[in-house]
């Protein structure tokens, strides 16, 4: 019997998360802070946190204004972390994916760039409502993401205006794009440590879904997943 995958609910493009899981016969465990569902982690095996909504600044120690924290889900924030908390105390398997990614930075004292293109100049958005942004990534030969997919480099969608800034303890970079984005990160010593890979991109909504950049992630979590 295979394990089930706890995946934090999206408020954006959820479906997609759902129908890549599905896609490869995965069954989970939806966690959904407005139902605060907590508990059901514990039914699970690993940890899926999914993209969406901004995180509010003050969980990366950033200043807020006030002029528009409507735009932010805090309650969405801390469940989150909460449900982090958890998965790596009892070394669940986690991938973080776009907002995920950053939520695991967060947790681990990292900060975020709160505007790409107002920042640094360039654009990780995507280019229309309905067409994600395509650019490359370049990997790092020594990490865990190099060795899933066994690319040097290659092509992945971009939907995000917010990236890592200051890297969480623990973590080493192992992806950035060609301006020079971080976009994906493992433990420093991921040899040793619990399954842990937070990319920038999405795997679930690729058009190329036999890419390693979806189809090898999916297939190495899987494995992970079923294992612990």
């Amino acid at each position: 019997m295979m394990k089930k995958t706890a995946i934090t609910k999206s408020d954006s493009k959820f479906e997609n998360y759902l129908n890549w899981l599905e896609s490869e016969q995965m069954p989970y465990e939806i966690l959904d802070w407005e139902k605060n569902n907590f508990d059901d982690i514990k039914k699970c095996s690993s940890l899926i946190m999914t993209g969406g909504v901004d995180i509010f600044p003050e969980f990366y120690n950033d200043w807020e204004d006030g002029n528009s924290r409507d735009k932010y889900i805090p309650e969405r924030d801390g469940f989150e972390f909460k449900i982090l908390d958890f998965a790596m105390e009892n070394d669940y398997p986690i991938l973080g994916i776009c907002r995920g990614m950053q939520v695991i930075n967060c947790k681990l004292n990292g900060s975020l760039i709160s505007d790409i293109e107002t920042i640094r100049g360039i654009k990780h958005t995507k280019i229309d409502p309905t067409h994600d942004r395509i650019h490359n990534v370049i990997i790092n030969e020594n990490t865990l993401l190099y060795e899933i997919t066994g690319l040097k480099e290659g092509t992945v969608n971009s939907s995000h205006h917010q990236a890592i800034d200051r890297l969480g303890e623990g973590l080493v970079v192992s992806a950035k794009s060609g301006d020079g984005i971080i976009e994906a990160v493992e433990w420093m010593e991921s040899d040793t440590r619990p399954f842990l890979l937070a990319i920038q991109w999405h795997p679930e909504r690729m058009e190329d879904r036999m890419t390693p950049f979806s189809k090898n992630i999916i297939n190495e979590f899987k494995q992970e997943t079923n294992n612990n």
